[in-house]
This record gives C-alpha cells, structure tokens and sequence, in this order.
C-alpha cells in the first residue's frame, strides 16, 4: 500500500476547519483513515459518498484511496484537479491536494511532473519548507543539482532549523562538486540531527566528501 507523508499536514490542515455539519467532518475522516485499514473498502465508501453530493471531501478521499491502490498516475491526477477546482475546499487544503499529488508522481517515478506539481502548491504557499523540499527531491529526481541547491536554500530560510533542509543542500553542493560548502552543510545537519538515522545520514555526506577529496576532488 502506498503511503503519503503529508498526511499528517492534512490532519493539521483538517482540523483547523469548519464544516457545516459534523457528521461530513466525521465521515471524512473515517474515509481518510479506512485507506490504512482496507484501501479497496475505502475507495468503494468514497466513490459511493461522492455520488451522495459528498463534494471535495469525497473526492480527497477517492483520489487517495487510489494512490494507496497503487494507481499513482491516477490520484495525482484527480488531486491536481481537486486543487484547481473552483469549489476543491479551502486554499490551505489545496495545498494539501497538491503536496500529495507531488509525492504520488515522485511514487510513480516522474520527478518532473512532481516539480511542477510542488512549484503549483508554492503559488499557494510560498514560505512553506516542506514544500521547497518537495521540490528540491523532485529536481534530485532529475538530476538538476543547482536547482536543488537553490530550493534547500529557501526551505532553510524558512525552517533553519530543519534537518532535511541542511542534508539537501549538503547532497547538492557535494554532487555540485563545493566540498568546502557541502561539509559545512553536513556539519549544521549533524548538529540538527533527532535520531541515529539522521546522524547516519549526515555522515554518509562526510564520507563521500572525504572520498572526493582523497580522489582529488
């Protein structure tokens, strides 16, 4: 089953809004967390709830149950359409829509649609890191290390405190061939980091600059 890492900004996202009648806010909900329980069961209650009039909701849930199906392409799709449409729900969800859409496509193995999809969101939301780092994996994805660089940049500027942000940037100066300016980068994630697994992380940076160096990097 395919999972969503911004789900957790849908949950933020969700709570600070007012439905009209607490029973879609709780049946949405339901939806949403049925995909983690039975994906198949959950697409069938959303397409039934959308033929209802379960509006945007509905629609969210039908293009997420389909992502967890593993039909990437498809929920992007409908997510990216959910976002543009006049009556898609509240801009802060849109952004949600989108930042979902973007890892469906990275999922699906298409970095440049997931770049276009995260830079679409930034028009929403242009001081959000999350989604500068979406972006910057997404040029990863293509191998556009300069723009990667560049959208860590801003992802630290908003977050300088991030890890990821920092490790991003440490990545794309080391592949940029900026050693110097790469293990700086690793030296402020290492100092961020939260878990052994961060730290490990960063210290494959070290080691891969260390390596360029003694290969004359």
């Amino acid at each position: 089953m395919k999972r969503l890492f911004f789900a957790a900004a849908a949950s933020a996202a969700l709570t600070s809004m007012a439905f009209a009648q607490a029973r879609d806010h709780d049946r949405y909900e339901a939806c949403l967390n049925g995909i983690e329980v039975n994906a198949d069961a959950a697409y069938e209650e959303a397409l039934a709830w959308r033929y209802e009039g379960g509006g945007w909701p509905a629609r969210h849930c039908v293009a997420r149950a389909l992502i967890a199906l593993g039909e990437e392409e498809e929920g992007a799709f409908r997510l990216q359409a959910l976002a543009e449409a006049p009556d898609g729900g509240p801009t802060a969800i849109k952004v949600v829509y989108l930042a979902e859409a973007g890892e469906a496509w990275m999922s699906a193995g298409h970095p440049e649609e997931a770049r276009r999809v995260y830079a679409r969101a930034l028009d929403f939301s242009p001081q959000s890191a999350p989604l500068w780092l979406g972006r910057a994996r997404a040029a990863a994805g293509m191998g556009e290390w300069a723009a990667v660089e560049a959208d860590a940049a801003q992802a630290i500027s908003f977050e300088p405190q991030n890890f990821d942000a920092w490790h991003t940037r440490a990545e794309a100066r080391y592949e940029l061939g900026d050693l110097d300016a790469a293990e700086a980068d690793m030296q402020r994630a290492l100092d961020l980091a939260s878990s052994d697994e961060e730290a490990v992380a960063a210290l494959l940076i070290r080691g891969h600059i260390n390596e360029a160096r003694r290969n004359g990097g």
